[in-house]
């Protein structure tokens, strides 16, 4: 970018800084280097010596830095090589301190200066410095002169330049916003600061432009050039001004260009109406007033927006004025725009678009609409009757005249002052809602009827009409009273086209019949003569307001006319009274049948004066179809006189005359015939009065109007002067006074008015009426004379303008509506608009085609559109077949509406109104359809209550849009729906279901709508909400309906056809689940998790928690928030249980003498279900309410203070008590039973399930019991008080022995004594059978040991046995437990596939640990062995894997095996030792013998640590030999010192333990009490470490008592072996029962013993079931006491070991204790044929029956058949599969890996 100002050459301008430089003179890149600034920023060191960097600043800096005051810089111009310049430089100290000043020369020789030397300059001093400049050529030069003052160093530039060409300009402009396609200007001054005179020309791109782009300027001089932005879109625009300067004479060499940076922004503009109001109604405004309507026009844009309001319609009426056509809006701001509405004529409906438009497209159309109306004047009655009056008399009437407008009305009545009928104040105003009080007089002097119908005309509105009648009589003829119903059934009689006859004719035909008379009213009988009687009046047609003004246009006009008056105006011109003026004459014209009289009332011959017009004759007759003329004289009295006057002829009947000639049915009212005459008495030379007329409007606009129809005006006209005015009014030539005539009936002239002449007395002020009756389609202008005292000087121009309408209507675009493509059987609708674009009303009406009336209907049917208004019209379509649709409709609109049941006349009347269009509708019927994606929407696991939402899209495939409703049904989830999924979608597809309602409370499903239609080709998303109620699957399927719609309300046959279509949909899927946890572990070092699963519980525990909706425990809680609890305070359960009980479990801590350290238990809990849930435990304490302190609490009962105890020593104690588990997610949760205080502790604890967002929630009760037994006080513990014996079928031969438990929790050794007298009664009541047998009847139980008391349970019929037996300990107490047992039935006879799986032994507690013990060092990979249904005397096998989990330690392990189990159960190796990280395979072999029986023993694997043993050992024996050989014991503490100072913590108590501080307690805990020898066993539970095995011959924890190593404090104890638990869980069956129960009987491993000859099974002895049952069973028993006899098991041990011959195997038939061999060897053995090689010559020999291979093939199958080869089999097959699994253990080969197939 060019630095703004100056060009590169010419240096510093303005107030830009040089920095120094010191470079080859003369080279202009130098100098360009040593002058820009932002180009050099940082100046190059001068050559020489290098010299620090010195500024150099502006003048202002100078002084606000240094206190110095000097020249920007130093410059020579004008100068010469060769010659010598000089400048002074002034330096002034500007500060109040004293300066010393001293400058260096310049470094060239071409600036000169003085000697430096150092001025001291005081405040304000100065110092002038002469520079020397002596040039050698004409180049540039630079240098700088160095200033050093007190305040420091700075540089003053000095340079000498050659003239150059130099333009000062911005560098850059910027319009910042602009409003797009306008204009934005900016100036900006370029100035020629070169010392040469310089031709600049700019080049600019687009939108930008500049003005002037050429010229030229003299040095000094400056132009101010103007620069032009106009966008035409909104983006930002750059664009770079280069101007070019220079020489223009020599320009290429001189020339210099400059830029200039020019940035724009373009925005469009935009404008709104504040509020949106865009429709401005003025209503009904008074025709003189005006009304105003202001609006706000906002500018929303960034940018100013200039507007403009035209009219998009050229031909408006500019009734609608604003108070600005154009102007400016700033940004952001608003501006006030008022509409004025001025209607100039009654009537008149203005309806006007404008359009507001911006340069940058905003437009914004409003429309104005108002209608002009009049004032509103009635009188308070239409008819004045008189009824009879005596001549000569005046009778009088009153007349109320009312103004029901705001605005002053002016009124004429059109009736002469002197006529029969005068009215006091026949013309006036009448103030606003005001009324006037008028008199009408009536003075008849010829005895005859009289009626006048007197018009009021009212300015700017419609007149009215007066009917006055009266009778006059006199003595000598007295006609027939004149009523109003007389007028009214003339009236119809000349509708009916009676006009024509005279009362005689009608008389007669009266009595000819040839007319009917009803009600007064006279008709022809004969249609068809009416017809031909009846005139077609087309004297006028105009609209319902302008009824008075047509017909007092067209009075006494037209074909069916009585009498009519030929002659309407007569005019004497110009006459003298002193010459016979002649007469004119007036024609008078009977057009009926009978004869007439007529009576002429010349005004004023009856009040005394003589009258200055006089007719005669005065009363003649009219003969039928004739005329008659009448001669009116003219005798002016006065010279240079206006006169005119109104003659009034009244015409009747000549039959009327008398009363007594009268019919009433043919009454006929007489006429009144009102010719106008006037004269002047002015000589034609003379100028008459100059007139002062005053006329209402110069200019009249008329309504618009549709073409042969008429609309009227009314313009009042005010004589002003004091004389007599008389006026004329050429319109078009027409003669008389005016209307309707036949010229203008004809179309001759547009504009036509009544009166066209008339006289204006002084003061007096009349209305006249003008009529427009357009005949074409066009604007009508046309200017009207209207002369004044017949004198062409003083005439008056009225602009007259109306225009012609025909209807004419516009319907869409085009006339055509398309409609996208519709669903069969749904309706589609569109708005079209109509638009009425002729000035004059427009009524429409549609008629739809019969065969199209069920498929397109268009609303409304008909209506009305003011002029040039518009009106939005709605097509509905629905097709009934899918087929493209064309369908034209037609559209019928007129200017008014016909009269329901009138035929129009066109051969009399055309109808050029009525107009006819077609509407175009084009459409296409298709079929419609939806999917749903998914097909199905699985939501699988919902919580039960809780609100799960999710989201379903439906699709449109189609080209329609489809209005649909949805339906659910809910189906049952059926057991082929679980088992094999396609079969039950396929049955789920045939099932109904049932209905249910789309409503998420009543069926648990709701689908959420957001609308019922489904546009073409999309996607809608829809909310499927779901709740359910039950834990069960559901299974809803969802179907739609296209929903029916017709144009009519009744449905069509397609409409019903339609309805019943119901298409699947989806399927939406959803089981309920409730929150759900379960404990999936538990431990307490020293205790099996089988013992601990029984304390806790467990089972129940978990099924409580799983159970579906279970009762909430709250609603047991009591008022005092206290748990329901157990009051007994006896160590064992209640044997009631309440209602609480039920839904309660208990949580057994177990027993420990007073004083040991806490127990802790471990427990796991898993949420097993698929939702998040949220778990606490509730102490009593949690739910108490907090009272105020001012409440009394009451007394605690003694329950209450038991758990305050507890609570309060933190006894029981949970961590953590509450928490979140998400889906699969476990937590370890620690339970602490604190040994603080003797007795029973009881504390209820509530454990509550939640989930946070929903009211699902399971409650348990669990009852905390624990027991700390006091010093030397025995305990026995019973978990329950109930004993269930698994069921045993009936007739069972050999029954199972089962076990049941009893612990001794105490601290010393305990005996009990079990009464079985109960069980000898209960073997009376049974037949003597012993149903109970209980083989242990009295025992000892050492301190935490376990005795097993096997009992036998054989029952004898199906039904429950149940006995209660004491057990009494000694020097205790006596505690009963009740033994139940279930008998059921024999299965006998089952088939295979109603068998059993000998495997599926229930075991409800897990074998996987899932929970690390603090203290544990190895791990078990299951501990459960479930070994299942297993025969008596099979061998079954299991491998457990024992892992060291040390990291750094060996451990060894040591299997401890039950007596009980020391027969039947060998492990395999019984022990081992592991190294860090090692595992090791353990081989379980489980032989059951002897009987039947219930197995569930735990098994103990002792584990020790043997570095921390070696360690300790090492200390032990450093210590005993310090000991023995009398060396100081601190020495030898010092040698043993990394044993002693071993962390003692290692061996304490950790999280997970019970161990104790046998120094610190009197008594020691579970398990270290070491049992007496007693032949009950030994703990199955806890074992103590005196009853572990030794390894290398010595204790592995025991020292010597003598040693006292434990007094001590610095050596650790000895440490502990850790024990690990596996259960041994199964049952064992008779062989016989359970091969014939349980399958894969075959699959099990008997060791063989001698076969011997069995019965074969067709005997007669096993013809019986029961027989055959009982034989085995007594043959499977002998057999079993002859083959486990010792002497019997002797016999064949010689032949073991007796060496057997290698035979090739041959395969028996069938499989052998589990061993079945390839059936293929037996094939091969059964072929005939030896191979043997030939060594002589190689060939091989085939030789057929040989002997040998018979002899073979019989040895070979009696040794398979023998006991000892299947027991080597198996002993092979048993260790090579042990061998395969110890090498997977060890990772020398991965099992899960496919085997290669070696193929050759």
């Amino acid at each position: 970018m060019i630095t703004a100002g100056r060009i590169s050459q010419s240096g510093a301008a303005g107030n830009t800084t040089i920095h120094p430089a010191i470079v080859t003179f003369g080279s202009d890149k130098s100098v360009e280097d040593a002058v820009n600034p932002t180009q050099n920023p940082h100046p190059p060191s001068l050559p020489g010596k290098q010299r620090e960097y010195i500024p150099t600043p502006s003048r202002h800096d100078r002084r606000l830095q240094f206190g110095i005051d000097c020249a920007e810089l130093v410059h020579f111009t004008h100068w010469e090589p060769g010659g010598e310049h000089v400048k002074h430089l002034v330096v002034k100290n500007v500060v109040m301190k004293t300066q010393k000043i001293k400058y260096k020369l310049p470094q060239t020789r071409y600036f000169s200066m003085e000697f430096p030397e150092t001025v001291t300059l005081s405040a304000g001093m100065n110092w002038t410095v002469p520079i020397t400049f002596r040039p050698v050529a004409k180049e540039n030069y630079h240098d700088v002169i160095e200033f050093t003052t007190s305040f420091g160093k700075f540089y003053v530039p000095v340079k000498a330049t050659l003239p150059e060409h130099v333009l000062e300009f911005p560098e850059t402009v910027d319009f910042t916003l602009c409003p797009v396609r306008e204009t934005a200007k900016k100036t900006f001054s370029l100035k020629n600061v070169g010392e040469l005179a310089s031709h600049f020309e700019w080049a600019i791109q687009k939108p930008f432009a500049i003005s002037p782009r050429t010229g030229s300027l003299t040095p000094g001089s400056s132009l101010t050039v103007t620069m032009d932005f106009k966008p035409e879109d909104a983006s930002v625009f750059g664009a770079t001004a280069v101007c070019t300067f220079g020489d223009r004479q020599h320009w290429e060499k001189s020339k210099v260009q400059q830029s200039m940076t020019v940035y724009g922004l373009g925005k469009f503009s935009f404008l709104a109406i504040e509020g949106n109001q865009k429709i401005f109604d003025f209503g009904d405004v008074f025709v003189g007033r005006s009304v105003e309507k202001k609006f706000v026009l906002q500018n929303l844009s960034a940018v100013h927006a200039n507007f403009r309001i035209k009219q998009p319609e050229s031909d408006t009426d500019p009734y609608f004025e604003f108070s600005t056509l154009s102007g400016t809006v700033p940004s952001g701001q608003s501006m006030d725009i008022t509409i004025i509405y001025t209607p100039v004529a009654a009537g008149m409906q203005s309806t006007d678009y404008y359009d507001i438009t911006t340069l940058s497209g905003n437009t914004i159309r409003i429309t104005c609409s108002g209608r002009g109306i009049g004032p509103k004047v009635t009188l308070n009655t239409n008819v004045v009757n008189f009824n009879d009056v005596p001549a000569a008399t005046t009778a009088t009437r009153a007349l109320f005249l009312q103004n029901h407008s705001p605005i002053t009305a002016f009124y004429q009545f059109l009736t002469e002052a002197n006529g029969i009928f005068r009215i006091d104040k026949p013309w006036g105003s009448i103030g606003p809602h005001s009324s006037v009080a008028l008199t009408v007089k009536f003075t008849p002097f010829e005895p005859i009827n009289y009626y006048r119908r007197v018009y009021c005309l009212v300015e700017h509105h419609d007149g009215l009409i007066l009917d006055i009648l009266g009778t006059c009589y006199n003595d000598k003829r007295r006609p027939a009273t004149f009523h109003q119903k007389h007028i009214e059934n003339y009236q119809i009689r000349k509708k009916n086209g009676l006009w024509s006859f005279g009362p005689e004719q009608l008389e007669e035909m009266l009595k000819n019949g040839t007319i009917t008379c009803n009600q007064g009213v006279l008709s022809w009988v004969d249609p068809g003569q009416a017809n031909m009687h009846i005139t077609k009046n087309t004297v006028d047609s105009t609209y319902e307001d302008c009824k008075v003004a047509s017909e007092y246009f067209y009075e006494n006009t037209g074909d069916s006319e009585a009498v009519t008056l030929v002659d309407t105006h007569i005019d004497f011109g110009s006459c003298s009274r002193y010459r016979v003026i002649d007469c004119q004459y007036i024609r008078i014209a009977n057009n009926t049948k009978g004869k007439m009289s007529c009576v002429w009332i010349v005004p004023g011959e009856n009040s005394g004066e003589e009258p200055v017009f006089t007719v005669t004759p005065v009363v003649a007759d009219i003969l039928p179809k004739s005329t008659t003329d009448f001669r009116v004289n003219f005798r002016p009295t006065i010279d240079n006189s206006i006169y005119g006057a109104q003659l009034e002829c009244f015409v009747y009947f000549k039959s009327m005359r008398n009363f007594r000639l009268v019919n009433q049915d043919t009454f006929t009212p007489p006429w009144c015939l009102t010719p106008m005459v006037t004269g002047n008495t002015f000589s034609p030379e003379q100028d008459t009065f100059i007139p002062k007329i005053d006329f209402g409007a110069t200019r009249l606009d008329f309504p618009s109007c549709h073409v042969d129809k008429s609309v009227y005006r009314t313009v009042r006209v005010s004589n002003t002067g004091d004389t007599p005015v008389h006026f004329a009014i050429l319109d078009g030539g027409l003669t008389g006074i005016g209307g309707g005539t036949a010229l203008a009936s004809l179309g001759g002239a547009a504009f036509t008015v009544k009166p066209r002449l008339g006289l204006l007395k002084k003061n007096e002020s009349r209305l006249l009426v003008f009529r427009f009756s357009p005949s074409e389609q066009r604007v009508y202008e046309q200017a009207l004379k209207c002369s004044f005292n017949s004198s062409a000087a003083n005439s008056y121009d009225l602009q007259m303008r109306g225009v012609g309408y025909f209807p004419h209507l516009t319907l869409g675009t085009q006339n055509t509506l398309c409609f996208k493509p519709t669903c069969i059987g749904a309706v589609a609708k569109r708005t079209f608009p109509a638009r009425n674009t002729s000035r004059i009303t427009v009524n429409f009406e549609w008629r739809i085609p019969r065969q199209y009336s069920s498929i397109i209907s268009i609303e409304p049917t008909s209506g009305k559109l003011a002029s040039n208004s518009a009106m939005d019209l709605v097509c509905t379509f629905a097709p009934n077949v899918a087929r493209n649709w064309v369908i034209k409709l037609p559209c019928y609109y007129h200017h008014e509406l016909r009269e329901p049941g009138v035929a129009y006349d066109h051969q009399w009347s055309p109808d050029f109104s009525q107009r006819r269009t077609t509407f175009s509708v084009v459409g296409q019927g298709t079929y419609g359809k939806i999917v749903a994606q998914p097909e199905v929407l699985d939501l699988s696991a919902v919580l039960v209550h809780s609100l799960v939402e999710r989201e379903m899209i439906l699709h449109n495939p189609t080209e329609c849009d489809v209005v649909y409703h949805l339906e659910l049904t809910r189906q049952r989830e059926s057991k082929t729906d679980t088992d094999d999924g396609k079969e039950g979608d396929e049955m789920g597809n045939e099932e109904e279901g049932e209905p249910v309602p789309n409503n998420v409370n009543d069926s648990g499903l709701e689908i959420v709508q957001k609308s019922k239609i489904l546009p073409a080709r999309s996607h809608q998303a829809l909310r499927v909400r779901v709740r359910l109620s039950e834990q069960v699957p559901y299974r809803y399927r969802v179907y739609y309906t296209l929903e029916p719609q017709s144009l009519h309300s009744s449905p069509s046959l397609l409409s019903l056809a339609t309805e019943s279509q119901r298409q699947h949909l989806c399927d939406v899927l959803a089981v309920g689940v409730h929150p759900l946890i379960q404990v999936t572990d538990i431990r307490c070092e020293g205790f099996s998790k089988s013992l601990l699963w029984q304390l806790f519980s467990l089972h129940r525990f978990n099924n409580l928690l799983s159970a579906v909706d279970p009762p909430q425990i709250s609603s047991l809680v009591q008022e005092d928030n206290s748990f329901p609890t157990d009051s007994k305070s006896e160590y064992s359960t209640p044997d009631q249980k309440t209602e609480s009980d039920i839904l309660s479990t208990d949580f057994d801590f177990g027993a420990t003498p007073v004083g040991c350290q806490p127990t802790v238990y471990h427990l796991n809990l898993r949420n097993s279900g698929v939702v998040p849930v949220e778990w606490v435990f509730y102490f009593p304490n949690d739910l108490e309410i907090e009272i105020e302190h001012w409440a009394d609490p009451g007394d605690y009962t003694d329950e209450q203070l038991h758990h305050n105890l507890i609570i309060d020593n933190e006894l029981f104690t949970i961590s953590p008590k509450a928490g979140w588990l998400d889906p699969n997610e476990a937590v370890h949760v620690t339970m602490t039973y604190s040994h603080e205080f003797a007795g029973l502790h009881k504390l209820p604890v509530m454990f509550k399930l939640k989930n946070g967002t929903t009211q699902s929630s399971k409650e348990v009760m669990i009852n905390f019991v624990g027991y700390s037994v006091p010093p030397a006080k025995k305990c026995l513990h019973f978990h329950s008080s109930e004993h269930t014996f698994q069921p045993v079928s009936i007739g069972t031969l050999e029954p199972p022995v089962q076990t049941y438990q009893l612990m001794n929790r105490g601290a010393v050794s305990l005996e009990y004594t079990l009464d079985l007298s109960p069980l000898e009664h209960l073997k009376e009541e049974n037949f003597n059978v012993e149903i109970l047998q209980c083989r242990k009847r009295r025992g000892t139980i050492a301190p935490g040991h376990i005795e097993h008391i096997d009992w036998v349970f054989r029952p004898l019929e199906i039904k429950e046995y149940e006995v209660e037996i004491p057990i009494t300990v000694a020097d205790g107490k006596s505690r009963s437990i009740t033994f139940r047992g279930q008998g059921v039935q024999e299965m006998v006879d089952l088939e295979a596939d109603e068998r059993q799986d000998s495997k599926a032994y229930s075991d409800p507690i897990p074998s996987v640990q899932e929970l690390d013990m603090p203290r544990q060092m190895a791990l078990l990979s299951r501990e459960r062995i479930n070994f299942g249904h297993i025969p008596l005397n099979a061998t079954v096998r299991e491998l457990v894997i024992i892992s060291n989990t040390e990291k750094e330690a060996d451990v060894s392990f040591n299997w401890i095996i039950p007596s009980s189990l020391a027969e039947i159960l060998k492990i395999s190796p019984p022990s081992g030792l592991l190294a860090p990280g090692e595992s090791r395979v353990c081989r379980l072999s489980f032989t059951p013998t002897n009987e039947p029986r219930v197995y569930e023993t735990d098994v103990i694997c002792e584990i020790m640590n043997d570095t921390e043993l070696a360690a300790y050992n090492e200390a032990k024996d450093v210590i005993d030999t310090a000991r023995r050989e009398g060396r100081p014991l601190s020495i030898a503490i010092q040698t043993a010192a990394p044993a002693l100072r071993r962390d003692s913590t290692r061996m304490s108590v950790a999280a997970g333990g019970s161990q104790h501080d046998l120094t610190k307690m009197k008594y020691r805990t579970l398990p270290p009490i070491t049992p007496p020898k007693t032949p009950s066993g030994t703990l199955s539970g806890r074992v103590s470490e005196t009853e572990a095995p030794t390894k290398e011959g010595r204790p592995i924890s025991a020292l010597s008592n003598t040693s006292d190593i434990s007094l001590f404090p610095g050596l650790a104890p000895a440490p502990e072996p850790f024990h690990l638990f596996l259960a041994i869980i199964g049952r064992s069956h008779p062989v016989e029962e359970c091969r014939r129960l349980y399958t894969g009987y075959d699959n099990f491993f008997h060791e063989r013993k001698p076969d011997h000859e069995t019965a074969p099974i067709e005997s007669q002895t096993f013809s019986s079931p029961s027989a055959r049952v009982l034989l085995t069973g007594i043959l499977t028993s002998l057999l079993d006491d002859v083959f486990q006899d010792q002497d019997i098991q002797i016999l064949p041990e010689k032949m073991r070991h007796e060496p057997l011959p290698y035979y090739v195997q041959i395969a028996t038939s069938r499989p052998m204790n589990g061993i079945v061999l390839d059936e293929s060897h037996a094939a091969d053995n059964r072929v005939h044929e030896h191979v043997q090689f030939d060594s002589v010559d190689g060939v091989i020999g085939m030789e057929q029956n040989d002997p040998t291979n018979e002899l073979n093939k019989e040895l070979g199958e009696t040794i398979l058949s023998t006991s000892e080869f299947q027991n080597m089999v198996e002993t092979v097959l048993e260790g090579t599969i042990f061998n395969l699994m110890q090498e997977a253990n060890l990772d020398e080969f991965d099992m899960t890996k496919h085997q290669m197939a070696i193929m050759r």
